[in-house]
């Protein structure tokens, strides 16, 4: 892979953003079938356009040879203090995908590298994310980027 470039997306990299969450759809749809319908995204243009206008959200996308071939979607969460919390800020990555013919770049790595910037601007205390069980090879690359488990949720099938 050529030189890969991070920047803030623009409303033209919609489509392309859209695109990449296909494949996320992909992956959460094969890995939990019950839970998600096969392979439908899980935000298409109009609404990611929407993200990148919106201010709510900050979307970042990687470029190689002028081809977009990975986003990420964060967002600044806080919560007030009180009786049993302490005051935080957070970035929460809401979204990463590289392309499939890109994984195993530096565009993952890079795209982390710009939200834990973008949350330090911020004066944001963490980045937090959260990864499917099945999803191994996204868990082994955020350990590898230093993060590490804060919870685990659990389930039982009762049907």
């Amino acid at each position: 892979m050529k030189d890969i470039t991070v920047r803030q997306a623009r409303e033209t990299d919609a489509a392309a953003i859209a695109g990449l969450l296909t494949q996320v759809g992909k992956v959460h749809s094969e890995g939990r079938p019950d839970i998600y319908r096969p392979h439908i995204t899980k935000h298409n243009e109009r609404s990611v356009s929407a993200m990148i206008s919106g201010g709510i959200y900050k979307l970042f996308v990687a470029e190689s040879e002028g081809k977009v071939i990975g986003e990420l979607i964060c967002r600044v969460q806080e919560r007030d203090g009180d009786a049993f919390y302490r005051p935080r800020k957070w970035l929460y990555v809401d979204d990463l995908c590289v392309g499939e013919e890109a994984r195993g770049s530096e565009a993952a790595p890079l795209l982390m590298g710009a939200a834990e910037n973008y949350a330090r601007d911020l004066g944001c205390a963490a980045v937090e994310l959260n990864c499917w069980a099945f999803n191994k090879r996204a868990a082994r690359f955020y350990e590898k980027a230093g993060y590490v488990p804060q919870r685990t949720e659990y389930e039982k099938k009762i049907k």
